[in-house]
């Protein structure tokens, strides 16, 4: 039974440690997923560090509710089209041919980053009610994801805003990135 205990502790522990190591915060705003957090983490004040941001596109919840609700109700339809078709074909002897599609997303697939916003969005940081704007710069391997620099000056919770448009849709959102950390004694 300890042994049982000792491990389910472990688990517990582990998956708040994992959950922590990639402290990201993510949104979705209109059709996109947006991710913000520190690109070297955990944040140290004094050292020199960028506010990380990926933007891709969404696979919008609601679509797949729908398409899902879609399927449902493409799948009653078939029922009673078979049925009714079964009534038919007894008395044609016909054969049926039915065809089914899915609009479900396929899974496992990488979402799509989106390119060449650095110019049509303001991110600023407030860390212990100082605020500094940034300027952003696309990743050249990796579409879609921006830095700022920033060299966070202090300990405290920092505030990142963003403002601008994602391919003419206006966007204004906030996030609460990880805490910025004091640097370890010697």
């Amino acid at each position: 039974m300890k042994n049982k205990l000792a491990v389910l502790a472990f688990f517990a522990l582990s998956v708040v440690l994992i959950g922590n190591a990639y402290a990201h915060k993510g949104q979705t705003v209109g059709d996109y997923n947006m991710e913000v957090g520190w690109k070297t983490e955990p944040p140290i004040s004094g050292k020199k560090n960028a506010i990380e941001i990926t933007i891709t596109q969404a696979s919008s919840d609601k679509k797949i509710a729908k398409d899902n609700h879609m399927d449902h109700e493409s799948d009653e339809k078939t029922k009673d089209a078979k049925a009714n078709d079964s009534k038919l074909t007894k008395e044609t002897k016909e054969p049926k041919q039915t065809q089914k599609t899915s609009t479900k997303p396929s899974h496992g697939t990488k979402a799509v980053g989106i390119s060449g916003l650095s110019k049509t969005l303001e991110v600023d940081v407030t860390l212990n009610g100082k605020k500094t704007f940034l300027k952003l710069v696309e990743d050249k391997k990796n579409r879609g994801t921006y830095h700022g620099a920033f060299t966070p000056d202090a300990e405290g919770q920092p505030l990142v805003h963003v403002v601008g448009k994602i391919k003419k849709i206006p966007v204004e959102v906030t996030f609460h990135p990880e805490k910025v950390g004091l640097p370890a004694k010697k």
